[in-house]
């Protein structure tokens, strides 16, 4: 077994979700749009043939970044790195044993071998600008890297983190003490690279360094995970410690609680108490989301993956209101995004625009939904029946289909009229509709 994603890249891929931006939500009695749309037959709906297919190893729906740089396409297939023309899937150039891409620059592309090799080649030719071993053991649990501000991160989840220089391969510093298994580099803020990690599968620690030498400046464990930094405060969400609680007796508690910590110092400032609830001991989160003054969340009981309401809480307001919820529309399944979050009741999926609550019914089959993203003027569905659906964002209208066999969808791509679908063993250059270009 080589180079396993780590599980919570999986649940991020599986969830639906998509990145969203601030946006305010009014108060309004919601404005139905299309009420009378039913869902087309297979037969209405144009089939789209892909510009080309290629078999891929999986590892790009883990990425957030579109792999994609002056006319190319890099992706891993078989083992082989390939950079391929984004309009024709022509191969460019290969690196075999080569690994999805970790990093594209302008010029170059970074990617981690099985055998723990930390790899730069140049993006146009392929050919290799240096080679550096950054993992002891063969790469059978996962590590990854990324670029913070011009260094070059590197995260081995068998333990440890490291700083290279991106233009020489030069390592500047190693701290082989900071448990990296589920790991992730949350971010730079005012000068502490924070990074976290679990340490049972249940709590989980963050580490505040020193960017400069990889020295640990603070650690901080519980029941936490990341939500966001702002204005010098790591905001955490902590979750009750009730999963392993054997009385099953009610455990009282709170729906939200968000945890204040000085991201110099790694001590709490304070804690927020959002919504009491009778019995919190089987609750479990799903999505959380701090976009402006609002912070969006997902709970329901931990044994329940799907089939849960999108709730809205006011920053500061802690137990004095009620938050917003949106149960009445359905389950959620994605956003909010571009001022629009989607719902799910039977196989109908409905958008619901946040600025207005006007209501968008989209026009797919007769079956649930895995993957549902919204991009510029196309809302695009991969649905548990095998085939992903783009559809008009404005009137809900199912402008084509593609069969595409898959049960897993990544982040999806655009470029030049062309959308890039990758999925658990494919890839599909899909030419976009006459309506959406």
């Amino acid at each position: 077994m080589k180079y396993l994603p780590f599980i919570l890249k999986t649940i991020m891929s599986t969830s639906l979700l998509v990145s969203g931006a601030s946006l305010y939500l009014p108060e309004a009695t919601a404005a139905v749009t299309n009420p009378a749309s039913s869902a087309p037959t297979d037969d209405s709906v144009p089939t789209i043939k892909p510009l080309w297919h290629d078999k891929a190893d999986g590892l790009g729906i883990y990425s957030l970044k579109a792999p994609i740089l002056k006319g190319l396409y890099y992706y891993s297939s078989g083992g082989t790195l390939k950079a391929v023309d984004l309009t024709t899937g022509k191969v460019k150039w290969s690196y075999k044993n080569g690994t999805n891409p970790e990093i594209i620059t302008n010029n170059s592309v970074f990617f981690i071998t099985y055998e723990g090799y930390l790899v730069k080649v140049n993006a146009q030719t392929g050919k290799l600008l240096w080679k550096v071993k950054a993992a002891k053991d063969p790469i059978e649990i996962g590590a990854f890297a990324e670029l913070v501000n011009g260094v070059l991160y590197f995260r081995n989840e068998h333990g440890g983190i490291a700083a290279y220089h991106p233009v020489t391969g030069k390592k500047i510093w190693e701290n082989k003490d900071i448990p990296m298994y589920v790991g992730s580099i949350d971010g730079l803020y005012n000068g502490v690279l924070v990074v976290s990690s679990t340490v049972d599968n249940r709590r989980t620690q963050f580490f505040g360094l020193d960017p400069t030498t990889g020295k640990r400046l603070w650690r901080i464990q519980g029941f936490y995970s990341f939500v966001a930094c702002r204005d010098g405060e790591l905001i955490l969400r902590e979750q009750a410690n009730a999963s392993n609680d054997a009385s099953n007796e009610p455990l009282k508690g709170y729906q939200l609680t968000l945890v204040h910590v000085d991201v110099r110092t790694g001590k709490a400032k304070t804690k927020k108490n959002y919504k009491p609830l009778e019995d919190v001991s089987r609750l479990g989160n799903y999505f959380t989301s701090l976009q402006g003054s609002y912070l969006y969340t997902v709970d329901g009981g931990l044994d329940q993956w799907d089939g849960n309401p999108l709730y809205r809480f006011t920053l500061g307001q802690e137990t004095t209101s009620e938050p917003k919820s949106y149960e009445e529309y359905g389950n959620w399944v994605a956003g909010p995004v571009s001022n629009m979050a989607f719902f799910q009741k039977g196989a109908q999926i409905t958008g619901v625009q946040l600025n207005d609550n006007r209501i968008i019914s989209f026009n797919g089959p007769d079956s649930p939904a895995l993957s549902v993203q919204f991009i510029g003027k196309a809302v695009y569905v991969g649905y548990e029946n095998g085939y992903f659906y783009i559809m008009n964002a404005e009137t809900g209208k199912a402008l084509g289909k593609v069969k595409t066999g898959a049960q897993q969808y990544g982040k999806l791509f655009s470029v030049n009229d062309i959308l890039y679908i990758q999925t658990e063993h494919d890839l599909f250059a899909i030419p976009l509709p006459k309506e959406l270009q």
